[in-house]
């Protein structure tokens, strides 16, 4: 039997059906009565009442138990409430259609955000999948949203050729900004991602291996890199300037945070390669270079851009099994680097 009372400037409904309770505030009296008598047909009948946004909160809680990457976490959750739950967040969860769902993802596509759009899709049914699983609903409209949206196209990241290289590290040595030289010659001679070098700390440099941890990379497990000696060198010209700080790419302006992300990329558009080189074009570069010399095992090269290994048996296989050869490698990558920039120019 529902109870309606007076709550504040509006009414509240409490109904309770089978053991179950339920209490919704509303601005009028009508509006609570009406709501109230649905409520409980519904929970007669054995109606599921779960909503779109109960059901994305909690899917978003177990997410939150899943990915380490902060900026990961941050990516997915921001998706759902930006272009998901402005429309679907009321509606129940056993009278979504799969018109609404389409809508949902298209509306994203025409923003011209293809890959964002795809990946939404995938997430609305994820959602869906979780609420089967916990009983809310027997099936849902959800499944295969990709195909009403348009193919991603693969993008092209910016990177020089092999053959550009050394005129890019050049330029790079004429940087006059200290800290960003330094960063953009660690970005070549250990081509992580930029995200990942400039949050990087003094304390993560053991002996002979630069430690990331697992918050800062893409695949959630720590990476380990190398340290060839001329990156030791660049790391200890480095150390005098910033040691203060626990970071190696220190900010010039606030010492108790590193350099922004679009520091890197910024100096490599000042130094005129704007639109052919980026962060992220180093690890291309590397990755060809390596690939073409055939000095090294491809699953070494594979593990050294922290490319994550599907199969969780051979992942733990060949972290073990070519650290010895990434030791090399990265030696030898350095020495190559250093070679590049003393060749003579024809």
């Amino acid at each position: 039997m529902a109870s309606i009372l007076p709550h504040g400037e509006g009414w509240r409904a409490h109904i309770y059906v089978k053991g179950t309770r339920e209490s919704k505030t509303f601005r009028t009296k009508r509006e609570a009565e009406r709501w109230a008598i649905e409520r409980e047909k519904e929970l007669e009948a054995g109606g599921s009442a779960t909503t779109f946004g109960e059901a994305a909160e909690r899917w978003l809680k177990l997410k939150t138990s899943e990915l380490t990457n902060a900026a990961n976490l941050r990516t997915v959750e921001q998706s759902i409430r930006d272009y998901v739950l402005p429309d679907l967040k009321d509606r129940r969860l056993d009278e979504l259609t799969r018109r609404e769902l389409v809508k949902v993802v298209r509306a994203v596509a025409d923003k011209d955000i293809i890959e964002t759009a795809h990946r939404v899709g995938q997430r609305i049914r994820a959602i869906l999948d979780n609420a089967v699983d916990h009983g809310d609903i027997d099936s849902h409209p959800g499944a295969g949203l990709a195909r009403v949206l348009p193919k991603v196209k693969k993008k092209r990241m910016a990177a020089v050729t092999p053959e550009e290289l050394p005129a890019l590290l050049r330029a790079i040595d004429t940087y006059p900004e200290l800290i960003t030289r330094i960063g953009l010659r660690l970005l070549a001679h250990t081509f992580v991602r930029t995200s990942e070098l400039i949050g990087a700390r003094w304390d993560e440099f053991v002996d002979d291996v630069w430690v990331i941890p697992e918050e800062r990379m893409k695949a959630g497990i720590p990476h380990v890199v190398p340290i060839s000696k001329p990156v030791r060198a660049i790391l200890d010209s480095l150390r005098p300037v910033t040691d203060e700080s626990p970071f190696v790419l220190a900010s010039p302006v606030n010492r108790n945070a590193s350099i922004s992300n679009n520091t890197l990329l910024f100096a490599l558009y000042r130094l005129g390669y704007k639109g052919r080189m980026t962060g992220h074009g180093f690890r291309a570069v590397a990755s060809t270079i390596l690939n073409q010399s055939k000095l090294w095992a491809p699953d070494a090269i594979e593990r050294q851009l922290a490319h994550k290994e599907t199969n969780e048996v051979r992942e733990a296989y060949n972290r073990a099994e070519y650290l010895d050869e990434r030791r090399k490698m990265m030696e030898w990558w350095s020495n190559y680097l250093d070679a590049s920039v003393s060749t003579i120019q024809l």
